[in-house]
């Protein structure tokens, strides 16, 4: 999560993007904060993460060179959240279509008017329910059948 100006000492924290590039162990105390933030586009984080995997390994190469402050390199953390990100930004995206396909509405249509063409067979033969329920259950069917293909059509 970026860090609070309490958290930072109180004073003001400059949440731009391209600061948060330029110096990202200043807003986060873990690489995996990056990839939760909601603020973020994938782009930035992955801009955010590479500028990370940057400084590790310079401090990386500080360290094996004897030179560095003895602070710790988290080259391995962020190359593991660099590959998460890899597969966050190759996940396929399911879009809901803003048209409904037809056969919904067709097959309620077909519903009632089976439902009426058993109730006037049985009106007209031998009363009995199962007709009417047999004759509506063609009729849902016959229904959403003709709308998913009248839908088809436009």
């Amino acid at each position: 999560m970026l860090a609070t100006e309490t958290e930072k000492g109180g004073h003001a924290v400059n949440t731009h993007v391209e600061d948060l590039i330029a110096y990202p162990r200043r807003y986060f105390d873990r690489p995996d904060e990056v990839l939760v933030e909601p603020m973020l586009t994938l782009d930035e984080k992955r801009r955010i993460l590479e500028s990370w995997k940057l400084d590790a390994q310079r401090l990386a190469e500080s360290t094996a060179e004897n030179m560095s402050g003895g602070e710790k390199s988290n080259l391995r953390e962020v190359a593991k959240v660099l590959v998460q990100l890899k597969t966050m930004e190759e996940l396929p995206v399911a879009h809901q279509p803003k048209t409904s396909s037809g056969a919904v509405p067709g097959m309620a249509v077909g519903a009632l008017v089976g439902a009426g063409a058993g109730l006037l067979l049985v009106a007209i033969t031998i009363p009995s329910l199962v007709v009417v329920v047999q004759a509506s259950v063609i009729g849902l069917v016959i229904g959403g059948i003709g709308g998913a293909m009248h839908k088809k059509k436009r």
